[in-house]
Order: structure tokens, then C-alpha cells, then sequence
């Protein structure tokens, strides 16, 4: 089943372990989190939210980071929309509708973004563990030379 739309209350957090508290299945998190990490991911499905829009890069590359991963694959609709001006935009509590990779106030587009799937996310992570691996090998190479 394909994602079409989801309704609900926009819940505004910078500092994803506290915004958590406070969320619901009935909530769109919005976040500010580059590189979400593992434990936060798991802290999101725990509340039972379904959409988050992140105005930062939820896997930056910079390392393997499965937190992406494993909410998607919790079944969240997880939406990258980095430099969004959400936090200027929506107040916590104002109702959204998350259409596609796009976040929606009264009709209108607030901000377009990127929704992540397994397939992407997985690829992305691979890609990641072979590049430390290879770090790995040539920082051993280089120190017994």
C-alpha cells in the first residue's frame, strides 16, 4: 500500500528525546536532526507517529547510520526537507496535511522535501560500510608500512 496522505497535528521539536514525550500516532514530528540516530529512531516508533518531516539530512553520508532505516522500515513516512523554514512556518499543534514529500497548512505547500524509502536507505547504508571498511584497511596498510 502506497503512502497517499496524512492529516494530523504538527508537533514541533529541535531536540528530538524531548519532542518524543510528546507525540502521538496522530502527530506530524517535525524535526531538526541531522544523522538521526539509532536510539531516536527507535524513541519516534515507540510513540506511535507515522509521518516525520526533518529539516535537516537524516543521513548525511558521513557515517553508517541505519536510524533512518529502521524507521522506515517501522513503517514511518520519513520525509527530508533540508532548510525548510518549518520552525518559522508552523506553530506546534497547527493542523497539517503531509501529501507525498510535501507539508501542507490550509491548502497551502509550506515545504517540499524527500521522502526516504527502505530501497534508498539501504543502498545509502551499504555504501557507507564499505567506504569505513576500505578507511579501515588503508589505515592498517599505511601503519604497519
Amino acid at each position: 500500500m502506497s503512502f497517499v496522505e496524512f492529516t494530523g497535528t504538527a508537533r514541533l521539536g529541535r531536540r528530538t528525546k524531548n519532542l518524543v514525550r510528546r507525540l502521538g500516532p496522530g502527530d506530524v514530528a517535525i524535526i531538526d536532526h541531522q544523522d538521526l540516530d539509532r536510539a531516536s529512531a527507535e524513541e519516534l516508533l515507540e510513540s506511535g507517529v507515522r509521518v516525520v518531516v526533518n529539516v535537516a539530512l537524516s543521513q548525511s553520508g558521513r557515517f553508517p547510520n541505519p536510524g533512518p532505516l529502521l524507521l522506515v522500515r517501522g513503517g514511518v513516512r520519513l520525509i527530508d526537507a533540508p532548510g525548510a523554514e518549518l520552525f518559522d512556518e508552523l506553530g506546534d499543534g497547527e493542523h497539517v496535511t503531509v501529501r507525498g514529500a510535501s507539508v501542507f497548512r490550509n491548502g497551502t505547500c509550506v515545504a517540499s522535501g524527500r521522502a526516504l524509502d527502505a530501497g534508498q536507505l539501504e543502498a545509502a547504508l551499504a555504501a557507507q560500510r564499505g567506504r569505513v571498511t576500505d578507511v579501515l584497511e588503508v589505515f592498517g596498510e599505511n601503519t604497519l608500512q
